[in-house]
């Protein structure tokens, strides 16, 4: 008698797990999975951002619907606008100012430094893996993530602002100039230049205070001479100088006001500072002083100059790139 056996089904293999997308590989992925929690920790804020400037700008548009915009019916609409415009001013510091700072200190200082001081690098390059191509993956892969949250950023608060941009002057020229490319330049240039200090002086934490000096360095140097990239407009009047009202373009930009005299020289506006109107009136008459000079930047000129301004510091972004590739392929280790 004979037994007929049957032997079990064999069980079936394990699937391999599903993954969409594209995947990084090499030297991508190294870098990628190096710096991951401040790439990734940039993404978030650049999302949560976004949400929470989509959110103020629609409760923006409720109040401003509500008043009648553009053509406000309660004579005290600018009272409870106050606080829309406390924090389109205060966004826009924080992008043009706060921003570049953190990044350069944050990313730029120690993307380079770190490893150099732990020997992460060295250990990557015996991987034949070249200098050039070690530094390019890092800074480009940096350079990459920043733009998209810097632009990302810059163009939802140019959204936020634009429905009252030129009702206020300061928000026109303050908060225009954290609008647009000045975002994304400032943080580049400020980005790559903690990762030059980082790898000239090799050591993270001197790396991240230096660059707090120098990005601190870069936003006065820029407060203080982006507005000098306009063309600036002259105007004069002879109706006297006894008041000093004089009616400039919507959201024109005040730079300097003059005494103006009959014989065509300006004076300064402490030239008659006397403080008792009939001594001002006799200066005034001594002095022959006719009217006014006023310097100003009408609203037209505010886009060629950030697109100036970021040119420049793009430009200047590029050359210390150069410089970081430059130096590192011959003196990094």
């Amino acid at each position: 008698m004979s037994t007929t056996t049957t032997a079990p089904a064999a069980a079936p293999a394990a699937s391999a797990p599903f993954r969409r997308g594209p995947r990084l590989s090499g030297l991508t992925w190294l870098v990628w999975r190096q710096h991951r929690a401040a790439f990734w920790t940039g993404l978030a804020v650049t999302a949560a951002g976004i949400a929470w400037f989509a959110y103020q700008r629609a409760s923006m548009m409720d109040y401003l619907n509500g008043i009648g915009w553009p053509n406000p019916k309660l004579p005290n609409w600018s009272v409870g606008f106050e606080r829309y415009d406390s924090l389109l001013s205060n966004t826009s510091s924080a992008l043009g100012l706060l921003m570049p700072v953190l990044v350069g200190v944050f990313l730029g200082a120690p993307l380079i430094a770190n490893d150099l001081e732990h020997g992460t690098g060295m250990l990557v390059m015996s991987q034949a893996v070249s200098r050039g191509r070690w530094l390019a993956m890092k800074l480009g892969m940096a350079v990459l993530v920043v733009t998209v949250c810097t632009a990302a950023l810059a163009a939802a608060f140019g959204w936020w602002l634009e429905p009252v941009s030129k009702e206020d002057k300061a928000l026109y020229w303050v908060a225009g100039s954290a609008t647009g490319p000045v975002p994304v330049a400032l943080t580049l240039f400020t980005m790559v230049g903690g990762v030059a200090i980082g790898m000239v002086l090799r050591r993270t934490l001197l790396s991240m205070v230096v660059t707090f000096g120098f990005a601190v360095t870069v936003q006065l140097v820029w407060a203080s001479s982006w507005l000098d990239l306009g063309n600036t407009v002259t105007v004069t009047t002879h109706d006297g100088a006894r008041t000093d009202t004089f009616p400039l373009p919507e959201a024109a930009y005040e730079m300097g006001r003059s005494f103006l005299t009959g014989s065509g020289e300006l004076l300064g506006r402490d030239s008659c500072a006397l403080g008792i109107e009939q001594a001002i009136n006799a200066c005034l008459d001594k002095k022959d002083i006719v009217g006014w000079s006023v310097d100003y930047l009408p609203p037209s000129e505010l886009s060629p100059m950030l697109w100036t301004g970021s040119a420049i510091l793009l430009a200047l972004t590029a050359v210390v790139a150069v410089f970081i590739i430059w130096w590192g392929r011959k003196r990094l280790y």
